[in-house]
């Protein structure tokens, strides 16, 4: 069994406080909120590298993608009717709004804009 080994990382202050300040919103740890940023960018390097690479093929070689595409397509069968597909998506998509709708209401804040404040209107009053 190996042990859970937590190392320390260096954090602007500004960063930590935001951190800290989404680990109180979420309610999780601010290792948890880490580990889900850094995987969320290591996710978007991988596909950026991808979008670029296919941005690098040769019309030919686009043209072998999209013909082995088909094949594959043509191999998996029949797919879902698209009104179904539809009522799937309408219902993810419901869900997702509902989701951040609730952490912004449920926030200190709420969701009221933050581009027409100005510092004394920001600064707290002592």
């Amino acid at each position: 069994m190996t042990a859970k080994t937590r190392p320390l990382i260096r954090l602007s202050k500004s960063s930590y406080a935001t951190l800290k300040a989404m680990s109180n919103e979420m309610r999780k740890p601010m290792s948890d909120i880490a580990a889900e940023a850094i995987e969320r960018y290591s996710d978007d390097r991988f596909w950026d590298e991808v979008d670029r690479a296919i941005e690098a093929w040769t019309p030919e070689q686009m043209r072998q993608y999209r013909e082995e595409f088909k094949e594959w397509e043509a191999f998996a069968g029949e797919t879902l009717p698209p009104e179904v597909l539809a009522d799937d998506w309408s219902a993810q998509v419901a869900a997702e709004a509902e989701a951040r709708r609730r952490v912004v209401d449920g926030s200190r804040s709420g969701a009221r804009s933050r581009a027409g404040r100005t510092k004394t209107r920001s600064r707290r009053l002592r």
